[in-house]
């Protein structure tokens, strides 16, 4: 996902033409469409009528950027290492803080793998509210860190600019 990514914010559940969301990003009718294609091929959006609409799955993705986007911390999220229960000495209260420990390598990768596939989730739901992440960690989309990383630099980048 990159620039088509923020088509999403101009979308909502009753739908959008193509030459409605050409006008408002300033961008080609040609090259919103392409941005679509990308954007159903990742279950964000559906076609119906020459209209295009937010899934449900969409919904979650949107929140979620306006969730970050709004919320600069969150309760802090204490590191341990799950395989011998110590306390690393990091915490985290945001993305930002979060993709800084991951690209830094602040913390072995292999904790915070077993982190996001068992443990992450719950502070995503109860401190940062993002359904969309959720959603993916849930259903296995997102099951490392590598994954994780992707994720968190697509969302801010977005919210970003």
């Amino acid at each position: 996902m990159g620039e088509n990514i923020k088509l999403v914010e101009f979308i909502d559940e009753k739908g959008v033409t193509i030459h409605e969301l050409a006008s408002r990003m300033g961008i080609s009718p040609r090259t919103i469409k392409r941005y679509l294609r990308e954007l159903e091929e990742k279950g964000l959006i559906e076609s119906r009528d020459g209209l295009y609409l937010l899934t449900p799955v969409g919904v979650k993705f949107k929140k979620a950027l306006e969730v970050v986007k709004s919320r600069k911390e969150a309760s802090p999220y204490i590191v341990t290492d799950p395989f011998s229960g110590n306390i690393v000495p990091l915490s985290f209260k945001n993305y930002r803080q979060l993709l800084a420990i991951i690209e830094n390598e602040l913390v072995d990768k292999k904790i915070l793998d077993e982190h996001v596939r068992k443990y992450l989730i719950e502070w995503v739901k109860t401190s940062i509210g993002d359904e969309y992440l959720v959603y993916l960690l849930e259903n296995n989309i997102v099951k490392n860190v590598d994954d994780l990383k992707e994720y968190l630099s697509m969302i801010l980048k977005t919210i970003e600019g």
